[in-house]
């Protein structure tokens, strides 16, 4: 059976220095080419399936006028040795998947979009049809910063159903707080979100010796800490051991989320290539047309 691999893109709650007045999102990484449609277009260049964007009410609207609806998937767009390669297409349709408002100032930090976009993915899947569930999620960083051209080289490894894939800065991951792209299982997303109600504050203190119900409540500033996790807290039960996951070290990378390092890679030599127009620009559903 053919592997659904899911892109999941984390936007909501993200953490930057930047103090522009347009989202981090939306800044340059080439010209005509932003930060979130880098990611989408990663997502797509790692063989997803169907790509999900987490982002809060007030930003969708923005990120799908400038995304669409669907994107190509590049390795299928120019098959040129192929007789009818424009038949061969593939769309991959994207979606877009609000954090839940029962999780808000609650749990909410930047890991827990990337959470809550597998579970979104999984839930919407699994009531259609068990068929269709996603056996494996690509995680994509708007603000991590590599040449992402290399990811078709690793797209087998991506899609393996053994082991988990990492790219790797100085041989540090997203374990070390490093928006880099990896993949994880539902297998590893019921470990981190164990991991991460087991480990977060609440609204009240445990119960004392002899009575049954919690009375003390905990000073409102210490109070969900999990709202605060980094991605190393979040993602810490993943495994990272040679024979449980495959590691591959980029070229160079840049934290864009950092004023400073977004500023070095615009000053290096270091691009990222916006790729054919056709693959990047917004595209979406036609509507039906009907007459009442």
């Amino acid at each position: 059976m053919r592997l659904h691999l899911a892109g999941i893109v984390p936007v909501a709650n993200i953490k930057t220095d930047h103090e522009n007045p347009v989202p981090e999102i939306l800044v340059p990484v080439d010209n005509g080419f932003s930060a979130i449609q880098k990611s989408v277009y990663e997502c797509a260049m790692a063989g997803c399936s169907t790509i999900w964007i987490v982002a809060n009410d007030d930003l969708i609207p923005l990120v799908r006028k400038t995304i669409g609806e669907w994107i190509y998937d590049p390795v299928y767009y120019a098959r040129k040795f192929s007789k009818f390669y424009k038949e061969q297409r593939k769309e991959v349709p994207i979606y877009y998947v609000p954090i839940h408002p029962k999780d808000r100032d609650r749990r909410d930090s930047y890991g827990w979009s990337i959470i809550h976009g597998i579970h979104s993915a999984w839930r919407t899947s699994y009531k259609i049809s068990q068929w269709i569930v996603p056996q494996k999620y690509y995680i994509s960083f708007p603000m991590g910063l590599f040449d992402v051209e290399q990811v078709r080289e690793h797209r087998k490894y991506i899609k393996d159903k053994e082991k988990n894939f990492f790219f790797t800065h100085k041989n540090k991951t997203v374990k070390d707080d490093l928006p880099l792209s990896f993949t994880m299982t539902g297998e590893d997303f019921k470990l981190c979100r164990r991991h991460i109600n087991k480990k977060t504050s609440r609204e009240y203190l445990p119960p004392l010796p002899g009575q049954q119900y919690p009375t003390q409540k905990i000073p409102l500033s210490q109070r969900w800490s999990a709202r605060r996790f980094p991605l190393s807290e979040i993602f810490q039960p993943l495994a990272t051991e040679q024979e449980r996951a495959t590691k591959v070290e980029v070229d160079w990378f840049y934290d864009g989320s950092t004023w400073g390092q977004y500023v070095d890679y615009l000053a290096s030599d270091n691009i990222i290539e916006k790729p054919y127009k056709e693959l990047v620009r917004p595209h979406k559903h036609e509507k039906f047309s009907y007459e009442e």
